[in-house]
């Protein structure tokens, strides 16, 4: 199947999912097609998927039916929620339209770190290309001259990182890309990701709620991150190398109480 119609398919899922259905005329309007070719594709996935979705009269529009199953986007409302944020931040860089029409603001976006771009643009070259680079790092108030392998761009804590092997001290570290002052490409050999064993090796984290907290607050907490009659808060599939960011997250104190949200639980 080709791209541009999987794409079509992915946003009739989408309005049926949800957006509450859609017509020819917005699938038409999406991608810049005729309508007649909109009405083509409708057709085309009503053949693929048979009782995936119907002609609501009343409300003019293809809704999804009772037995509805998405196949080209993900139903959980995480991930969809992912999207609009995605969307939101692809808005700042270039226009493009909204798939569910829903109003968004990212408070986050309103503090954001300071970046050095002549500086980035080596960087994420280096990355892209898989070279080494040599940088110019804030570290213990001074700038010092690293020679590092990225491999990998992290974002944790509200700010991007990169993964790296850093020649200098000889193992992989994270560095913060605003911490980057100057950068420049070098024709050393660039060492390998799969020699960062904390990047390749994954765990899974355990968490309960500090019974320290208010009992309301241990009760937001729970109905926010806990399944029904669940207890324990599981992280699966962390990277070793990123543990300590989750850690962080959970386990800082809450601002109203003084007191960590979260506390670790020993599975071993």
């Amino acid at each position: 199947m080709k791209h541009d119609i999987i794409r079509r398919f992915a946003f009739i899922e989408t309005r049926l999912l949800w957006g509450g259905g859609f017509t020819a005329k917005e699938l038409a309007q999406e991608f810049g097609i005729a309508r007649q070719n909109a009405q083509g594709t409708i057709q085309a996935y009503q053949r693929e998927h048979p009782g995936q979705m119907r002609h609501d009269r009343r409300l003019r529009r293809q809704v999804a039916t009772e037995s509805f199953e998405a196949v080209y986007i993900r139903d959980d409302v995480a991930r969809f929620l992912d999207y609009q944020r995605a969307v939101n931040h692809l808005g700042y860089f270039y226009e493009e339209r909204d798939w569910s029409d829903l109003p968004f603001q990212d408070a986050d976006m309103l503090v954001r770190p300071l970046y050095a771009p002549g500086a980035l643009r080596v960087v994420l070259e280096a990355l892209r290309q898989e070279r080494a680079v040599e940088i110019g790092y804030w570290s213990k108030s001074r700038t010092r001259s690293r020679l590092i392998s990225p491999h990998h761009l992290v974002f944790a804590d509200g700010r991007y990182h990169f993964r790296a092997y850093c020649h200098d001290s000889s193992r992989f570290l994270d560095f913060v890309l605003s911490r980057v002052m100057e950068a420049a490409p070098s024709d050393e050999r660039r060492m390998s990701s799969e020699e960062d064993h904390d990047w390749h090796c994954q765990q899974e984290l355990t968490f309960e709620i500090n019974p320290d907290l208010p009992q309301a607050a241990q009760e937001a907490l729970r109905l926010d991150f806990l399944p029904v009659n669940g207890e324990l808060l599981r992280v699966p599939g962390v990277r070793v190398a990123l543990q300590h960011y989750v850690r962080r997250r959970l386990c800082r104190n809450d601002w109203r109480f003084g007191v960590p949200r979260w506390v670790e639980v020993d599975t071993s």
